[in-house]
């Protein structure tokens, strides 16, 4: 009689723990229950032995339960061609094998091991025929298969039935007698999160010092982001596809050429400590559509077991680095500039299959300025032909601004600097202006602006007043501050990323702008200038007036004096 003692065991422990065996006889129908609550799974069992089940657990000196004996080649697969690619795969093992007890006397081997097990079940799932019962969802947390014959069953997900889900397929198992309860192991799926750069935050949470998930940066900016790919156990593999989808805005343009690809110890790694891969050698490249913003690009994997760098010193992490421009398309205020990643990788041991995981998305915003001319006398009078131009907060840069857009930051005229920047003539910052761009000209209705700024201090110099009127003696400090979502839990809802924005002028009161817009207002007085007599009329009058009393003056001190003279030579 042929037994199988250690078999099951062996063969369990390649996917699913079993829980319970319920002794089985030899009659009957039997089940097999996987505890697995998630939805999408569609398992099916194939027998692959059958035989004899003892009905009584301690015939022939059995001590642990039934076993089958009389084993024979099940109906869930073709036999013969198993048994001839075994020989193929493994001819120390199954060369001597004619018959499915010979195959399962192989299997029972003292040595043998899980891997043995894994090996026979993946052969085995290339010769599989009628498939004995299927389980398509859980009911009250379990699928059931049932109405199965006493034997040995490979069960394994449906072919193709997880793809591009965000789960891995159960490894091939086989099952033998009884009614049967049975847990998946938790499958070793890879996560993928983003990171967007954020200089004012600061502190490191685990993904590098100013990385998190929401950031706000001028239009013209290069934004670093950085994509976090968790390295799974790919033991069961022969290979592993790992692949990146980045999907950017229209407001976020790559620069392709700074994509760099590292294999990581940890996810807060100062990567350029270690060599980025090679693009085209290790890795490949696909952009899609990112020339002029929005797009999307991937990196792709056919292999990353065989990735360079992964076998030396825990490498846990894939991480892709790259800076993306903010461009003229970026949406000002809400809904933002969002940014989105995920990932696809092999979820089927077994042959071929990708899962997905869910998108991770980070969000850029930025802001706008809108100004009012008015004359501080009557602030309901606007002005017109106000020019002015914005600096940084050091006064070391000023806004480079197109269509009413800052494009960049561009340096102060030649032969000067923070230092002497209100010494600028109007003629210097005129010829600048023919060539950068840099004054903001008051229209009709007072209006003058900007848009595109990250939040932070700016100042705003007149340099011509409307005509009439004083030129403003000091520059108007400006600090624009946003309320955003710094840190790692951003739900992924706009409007809770950014939730206020607030302008202060000259360091006075904050006031309220609009999160929605991204507009803070600011409204900047001009006083008129003195006005001089004019010829004619009553000025020429007074003026007439004050020169004959002048020349009446004169000649009495002319008298005086001839007098005087004239009393000194006696």
């Amino acid at each position: 009689m042929k037994r199988i003692k250690n078999l099951a065991a062996i063969l369990l422990s390649l996917a699913m723990v079993m829980l319970m065996t319920v002794p089985a006889f030899a009659a009957g129908a039997y089940s097999i229950t996987i505890q697995n609550e998630k939805e999408g799974h569609t398992y099916e069992a194939y027998r692959i032995f059958a035989g004899d089940v003892s009905s009584d657990a301690a015939q022939g000196g059995n001590e642990e339960g039934p076993i089958l004996s009389n084993i024979v080649w099940g109906n869930g697969v073709n036999g013969p061609g198993l048994l001839a690619a075994l020989k193929v795969a493994d001819a120390e093992k199954y060369g001597e094998c004619t018959t499915a007890a010979d195959v399962a006397k192989a299997l029972d081997a003292d040595n043998a091991t899980a891997a043995d097990a894994a090996a026979f079940a993946e052969i085995a799932a290339e010769h599989l025929t009628n498939v004995a019962g299927t389980a398509t969802a859980p009911v009250e947390g379990n699928y059931v298969i049932n109405n199965l014959a006493a034997g040995y069953y490979l069960v394994k997900d449906q072919d193709g039935s997880l793809q591009g889900d965000a789960d891995a397929a159960t490894e091939y198992i086989v099952q033998v007698l009884g009614n049967v309860a049975m847990e998946p192991k938790d499958s070793d799926i890879p996560t993928v999160e983003k990171k967007v750069s954020e200089e004012d935050y600061r502190q490191d949470d685990g993904y590098g010092a100013t990385y998190n998930d929401v950031a706000d940066w001028d239009i013209g900016d290069s934004v670093p982001f950085k994509l976090i790919g968790s390295i799974p156990d790919m033991s069961a593999y022969d290979t592993y596809e790992y692949i990146f989808t980045d999907t950017l805005s229209n407001g976020l343009t790559l620069q392709e050429g700074t994509i760099n690809v590292y294999i990581a110890v940890n996810r807060d790694d100062e990567v350029r400590e270690y060599t980025p891969l090679t693009e085209g050698e290790d890795y490949t490249l696909t952009l899609n559509n990112v020339t002029n913003g929005g797009g999307s690009f991937s990196i792709a994997f056919d292999d990353l077991k065989t990735a360079p760098y992964m076998d030396q010193g825990n490498r846990q992490y894939v991480i892709v680095t790259y800076d993306a421009t903010l461009n003229t398309n970026a949406e000002i205020g809400l809904p933002g500039n969002p940014n989105s990643v995920d990932l696809q990788f092999s979820n089927n041991p077994n042959g071929d299959g990708l899962g997905r995981t869910a998108e991770d998305t980070v969000i850029v915003f930025t802001y706008e300025l809108d100004g009012t001319k008015v004359d501080g006398a009557d602030l309901d009078t606007k002005l017109e032909g106000a020019e002015f131009v914005l600096f940084n907060g050091g006064h070391t840069r000023v806004a480079h601004i197109e269509n009413g857009k800052i494009v960049g930051w561009v340096n102060l005229p030649a032969g000067y600097d923070y230092e002497n920047y209100k010494e600028i003539p109007y003629e210097v910052w005129e010829a600048f202006n023919a060539t950068t761009n840099v004054i903001m000209t008051s229209t009709a209705e007072g209006v003058f602006g900007v848009s595109g700024l990250d939040d932070g201090t700016y100042h705003l110099l007149e340099i011509k007043a409307p005509n009439g009127y004083n030129l403003l003696e000091t520059d108007v400090r400006i600090d624009l501050a946003a309320t955003t979502a710094n840190g790692q839990n951003w739900n992924g809802v706009a409007n809770t990323a950014l939730t206020a924005l607030t302008i202060a002028v000259n360091q006075g009161a904050a006031e309220n702008g609009n999160a929605d817009t991204g507009a803070v207002n600011v409204t900047v007085t001009n006083n008129q200038g003195s006005t001089l007599p004019e010829t004619g009329g009553i000025g020429t009058t007074l003026f007439y007036i004050i020169g004959g009393v002048l020349v009446v003056g004169a000649g009495i001190l002319l008298i005086v004096r001839f007098r005087m003279k004239a009393s000194n030579k006696k």
